[in-house]
């Protein structure tokens, strides 16, 4: 669950008034790994360390090692090194730590999202007078087809806004 940032200050000012982690989280009714984590991260960066992200961070390679090689040179723990790079979830460098142990540096760069983009494979960039006999007849096919299926979507399109106004004139 996302808290706005009124909400992390109104429960760490509680904490900071004497009350323990778990008499707090009680309080607001939140979990006290929360308090725990909020409590040190505006410890560590004020008030912008504890600020909702708006949109999701994006670490470069480079980021990545240097996050890691610092976790393996001064003996931090996850969370200690998320709190001194200010990275949202810990749990985000366990998963950089499995894919360099897998992958070196391959298993640090970022993945491309989503789908591929579809490829006609019957239509080429080729201008006309370049392209085989073969294959503008595989061309010719490919477009014969589309044709054929955008003539049955208008039909079909027309066919539910007659049906559409018949029903609204009956209405009348």
């Amino acid at each position: 669950m996302k808290y706005d940032i009124d909400f992390k200050i109104r429960v760490i000012a509680y904490y900071q008034q004497g009350h323990s982690a778990y008499a707090t989280a009680k309080h607001f009714n939140i979990d006290d790994k929360d308090v725990v984590k909020w409590v040190n991260q505006y410890q560590a960066g004020g008030v912008l360390a504890i600020k909702p992200k708006t949109r999701k961070a994006i670490y470069g390679c480079d980021f990545k090692l240097q996050v890691l090689t610092t976790m393996a040179g001064e003996d931090l723990s996850q969370s200690q090194a998320a709190l001194r790079f200010n990275i949202s979830s810990p749990a985000l460098i366990s998963v950089w730590r499995t894919a360099y142990a897998r992958h070196g540096m391959l298993g640090l760069t970022a993945k491309a999202k989503g789908r591929l983009t579809m490829k006609h494979p019957y239509l080429t960039d080729k201008p006309d007078h370049e392209k085989s006999v073969e294959e503008i007849k595989r061309e010719n096919e490919y477009l014969r087809a589309e044709n054929a299926y955008l003539k049955k979507l208008d039909a079909l399109l027309r066919e539910r806004e007659q049906a559409a106004t018949k029903q609204g004139s009956s209405k009348d």
